[in-house]
């Protein structure tokens, strides 16, 4: 049988195809999950009449997941699907505000201290100390004051809104 490059081709082609699709099958894991509040300076001597805790409605959440959806578009439909999740599981988000970031788990948490990479990103410190990650972002959700929400992804010009009939909006 003689192979061309043709058939070469197409079957690396579908090999790829078929790595994608399992890839994109896999469950996304939830490693950790944090909430961090943005202080409002003004409040500083007192309580925000707005709000019983003293901060402003807007608030931070970083999520370290493993084996996020390779697409921008499988990303955004596996949040949107686990959303309800999110807030019963780990009260994410509760407020009229947020910011949402998913964070890649990489190679792993490593000790910030011990690190001579500047470029990681430090969640909640942990008993072992080993608390900080490569900045890999996957993705990125805004809500300001329960308006539509903002998605977008490192590198990226463009970014995705959720319109008031529920679809999804390329700007």
């Amino acid at each position: 049988m003689k192979v061309t490059k043709r058939s070469v081709f197409f079957s690396s082609m579908v090999m790829i195809f078929c790595a994608c699709l399992l890839w994109e099958q896999r469950p996304v894991t939830i490693i950790r999950a944090v909430d961090s509040f943005e202080y409002d300076p003004r409040f500083m001597h007192g309580l925000n009449r707005d709000s019983l805790r003293g901060f402003t409605d807007n608030n931070f959440y970083n999520i370290v997941v493993d084996h996020m959806p390779l697409s921008e578009w499988g990303r955004i439909n596996w949040y949107l699907e686990h959303k309800q999740v999110l807030k019963e599981k780990y009260l994410i988000p509760n407020s009229s505000s947020y910011h949402i970031t998913f964070w890649d788990i990489g190679s792993g948490f490593i000790d910030g201290n011990k690190s001579g990479d500047g470029d990681l990103i430090c969640i909640n410190k942990t008993e072992s100390g080993v608390d900080c990650l490569e900045k890999n972002l996957l993705l990125s959700i805004d809500l300001d004051k329960g308006r539509s929400e903002k998605f977008t992804f490192y590198d990226c010009e463009h970014y995705w809104m959720v319109m008031p009939d529920r679809r999804l909006k390329l700007f």
